[in-house]
């Protein structure tokens, strides 16, 4: 499993919101229903070698390349003259999303907005220590600081793989990483991936067309009666919603806003250190037994928790979990739909664009 590509976002995110709407008419998309059906039958999943993978391969195939990614790392710091661990997390942090599963998931975790909070083993799995913790805290401070920039890059090096952007709409200013880092770790997921920025241009260039493709496909009649009949069986549940795009677009930020209100600012966390200086955090390490330091936290955690309305919070997680199943009841089998009639229009996107797509599948290992 790599690092999703930009063309994956956008189609997981259509496979789950699957609505009705979009520029075109279902008069105007007609022919280009004909042309699409005459291509050939691939995806773009099929394309880039992610659509056969049954889900024990997937996860087999992953942990093999967390596996060498993190050789090469311990590699690259030795030569450094670092010792590094290869860090591996437990078994269940691999799984790979089963479809027979979704049922399950949304019947005890809903969108996964609101339940998330006093379940956290449920989402992130069983808990694991880094196996360099305990060399890094015997290291001096110049030492540990060595060590993560051979990891992470020097800052200066980290900072030339940002980017800044001001969002069009909010005015708010968003950092994130154009590629895989720097240091050992960017340079061993680079290696194992591909360089990214050869591809970042190639997938811009495509976008308006993956764009216009997924509005044909929104306006396709199948998937436009597909999501009248899923607001027709909403509505029966009780939930007025005119599409399931406008669902997804109020959903995430209306269960948001009122788990905030009732956990608090900064999402219920408080520092227990707030206020402690820096050498009497690193006294406590030093002199607490390890009893004393698990002893602390739980306190800690009981605290937080203390002024939260759990029943509050249990009925709000309920009322998410109860939207989440109707939507997943209605929907029936509209994913599979979706995906169907993606891929015819999939495969003349392939067709048009064979070439810059290759260019992409070579730079990123085929």
């Amino acid at each position: 499993m790599r690092p999703p590509l930009k063309w994956t976002a956008a189609t997981l995110s259509l496979l789950l919101t699957a609505c009705g709407g979009g520029s075109a008419t279902p008069e105007d998309t007609d022919a280009t229903v004909s042309e699409a059906s005459s291509g050939e039958a691939e995806s773009l999943a099929d394309f880039f070698g992610y659509g056969n993978e049954d889900p024990e391969a997937a996860q087999a195939n992953y942990r093999d390349q967390e596996a060498r990614i993190q050789e090469a790392i311990r590699v690259c710091m030795a030569e450094q003259g670092f010792d590094y661990q290869p860090i591996l997390p437990p078994e269940e942090s691999f799984q790979v999303w089963d479809e027979s599963d979704e049922e399950e998931r949304v019947r005890t975790q809903g969108f996964g907005i609101t339940t998330w909070y006093g379940n956290e083993d449920q989402f992130t799995g069983s808990e694991w220590v880094d196996p360099n913790q305990e060399s890094l805290e015997a290291m001096s401070e110049t030492q540990q600081q060595a060590w993560y920039e051979a990891l992470y890059g020097t800052p200066e090096e980290q900072e030339e793989d940002m980017t800044t952007e001001v969002d069009s709409e909010t005015g708010e200013t968003i950092h994130y990483s154009t590629g895989y880092g720097a240091g050992c770790q960017g340079e061993a997921y680079e290696a194992e991936y591909g360089d990214q920025g050869d591809t970042q241009a190639l997938w811009e260039e495509l976008q308006p067309t993956m764009d216009a493709m997924y509005q044909q496909v929104q306006a396709d009649p199948r998937i436009v009666e597909a999501n009248q009949d899923w607001s027709a069986c909403m509505a029966e549940a009780g939930y007025e919603v005119e599409s399931r795009e406008r669902m997804w677009e109020t959903v995430h930020q209306d269960f948001q806003t009122r788990l905030d209100a009732i956990l608090g600012p900064n999402g219920g966390f408080v520092d227990p250190f707030e206020g402690w200086t820096e050498d009497e955090i690193n006294a406590f390490f030093e002199e607490k037994t390890q009893e004393e330091i698990d002893a602390f936290f739980r306190e800690a955690e009981q605290a937080r928790t203390a002024n939260i309305d759990q029943e509050a919070l249990a009925a709000l997680q309920q009322e998410e979990i109860v939207m989440a199943v109707a939507d997943w009841e209605c929907a029936a089998d509209m994913n599979d739909l979706y995906q169907e009639v993606s891929e015819e229009y999939e495969a003349d996107f392939i067709a048009q664009n064979q070439t810059i797509l290759e260019q992409i599948r070579e730079a990123q290992g085929g």
